[in-house]
């Protein structure tokens, strides 16, 4: 989506307002200032996560932001995270984990298998499996299960996930809503990646 062009000297009627978490790499030190190159570059990619959700920018806008490394160092669900969003684009693949196409749990599986964490294959595996854990307060790289059957990464923003939706779609960002019918049933963390 690209902004609507403006004559020279015409100004914006609209107002847009954009809330970015704060995020929780801010809570980190370490020696020779990791912890403020973290937290700017976590904020570059919260900031386009935020634009995104409201159309400001495309999708493929946000391939060149910044990713959060520092961060995916100290957390294995970042780092699983922040590859996962370098899928973007690819097609939703039934059964598939990747590198051409994934299904939803496929992506998953691959994220956290690239951090060097081995998850069951699909949702419902995943879904019994000791190696999750529930969470009332989802963070960035954790797992949202929309019933039994899907599942996508939480993010930066609320309301917004990411992940592999259905046949003819490519991996991306998807809004939700609460109360609409179609929203996270429960989160889940994955132990030993925090």
């Amino acid at each position: 989506m690209s902004l609507p062009s403006m004559a020279v000297g015409a100004t914006a009627n609209a107002k847009t307002t954009i809330t970015i978490p704060p995020h929780p790499a801010r809570r980190y030190t370490q020696p020779g200032g990791a912890t403020v190159n973290r937290v700017l570059t976590a904020t570059r990619s919260m900031i386009a996560t935020a634009l995104l959700s409201t159309g400001l920018i495309a999708a493929t806008t946000l391939a060149a932001v910044p990713q959060a490394q520092a961060s995916a160092q100290v957390f294995p669900r970042l780092a699983a995270f922040d590859w996962a969003r370098t899928q973007a684009g690819k097609p939703y693949e039934y059964g598939g984990t990747g590198p051409n196409g994934y299904d939803c749990s496929g992506l998953v599986y691959a994220a956290y298998r690239h951090a060097g964490i081995t998850l069951p294959r699909t949702t419902e595996e995943m879904l019994a499996s000791s190696k999750l854990g529930r969470t009332n307060s989802p963070n960035p790289g954790e797992l949202a299960f929309f019933g039994s059957g899907h599942v996508e990464f939480v993010t930066y923003v609320s309301h917004l996930t990411f992940g592999a939706l259905r046949s003819g779609t490519v991996m991306g960002w998807h809004t939700w809503y609460p109360g609409s019918g179609w929203q996270p049933t429960v989160y889940l963390y994955v132990k030993g990646a925090h």
